[in-house]
């Protein structure tokens, strides 16, 4: 149910000219009904003839405030709603670069235009984590969390000398990182970025956040273990 209702929320905002120009139209044509009621309002005399006028001006009225609230929906939808909602897993297609803005998930299959760094293949046993609060740190999901569709990842990514920083994902056993997302603002215990869910098979991975100094090296990440079920 929420990915058809994202689903709709994103075909308004994509198509949120022709709706302003739609909307304006009808908002025309409400107020002309509007203009010309009133006019035979004015001009009529008998009884029967203003109780027709008066409904053709009270039509004309509730079209006109119905569709000046759509188009105020619509302005919200556009300016506060669109901002909020997660990014599609399609539109991320960046390369990692500590002066870009902050991406969205990019797909398995583009994971090679980030280079080397974007994969590695090494045992869980050798991995190193270090979560320090407020300065590198996971706090949601946390260590053992159960989730499922689009995860909203909250941390900390507070270091010194700090240039961006990434967050990644692999199933346990024998590692294999994939990059999700980057960024280049500091963060504390404020979003990181989305974790889309859906695609992955369900069972227990690993998510990692690493901090980039100035110099583009990889800081010692912080490793949360979550489970990933069906929605």
């Amino acid at each position: 149910m929420d990915a058809v209702l994202q689903s709709v929320l994103r075909g308004l905002v994509t198509y949120s000219t022709v709706i302003y120009i739609l909307l304006g139209l009808g908002i025309l044509l409400y107020l002309r009904r509007f203009i010309i009621g009133l006019r035979e309002w004015q001009r009529s005399v008998f009884g029967l003839e203003r109780r027709l006028t008066q409904r053709k001006l009270i039509e004309a009225s509730t079209g006109l405030i119905l569709l000046s609230l759509l188009i105020l929906g619509e302005f919200l939808l556009v300016t506060v709603v669109q901002p909020q909602m997660p990014a599609q897993p399609t539109e991320a297609r960046l390369a990692m670069d500590p002066l870009m803005e902050p991406t969205e998930t990019i797909l398995d299959e583009d994971v090679s235009i980030l280079g080397p760094a974007a994969e590695s293949s090494v045992d869980q046993s050798s991995l190193v984590s270090e979560c320090i609060e407020d300065i590198t740190e996971i706090t949601y999901p946390a260590e053992g969390d159960i989730v499922s569709g689009t995860v909203e990842i909250i941390g900390s990514v507070n270091v010194d000398n700090f240039g961006s920083y990434k967050y990644e994902y692999s199933s346990t056993g024998n590692i294999n990182w994939v990059t999700i997302a980057a960024g280049n603002q500091l963060k504390l215990d404020e979003r990181i970025g989305y974790w889309f869910t859906s695609a992955l098979s369900p069972g227990r991975y690993l998510l990692q956040l690493v901090p980039l100094n100035n110099l583009g090296e990889e800081l010692t990440p912080c490793i949360v273990a979550v489970e990933v079920v069906e929605e």
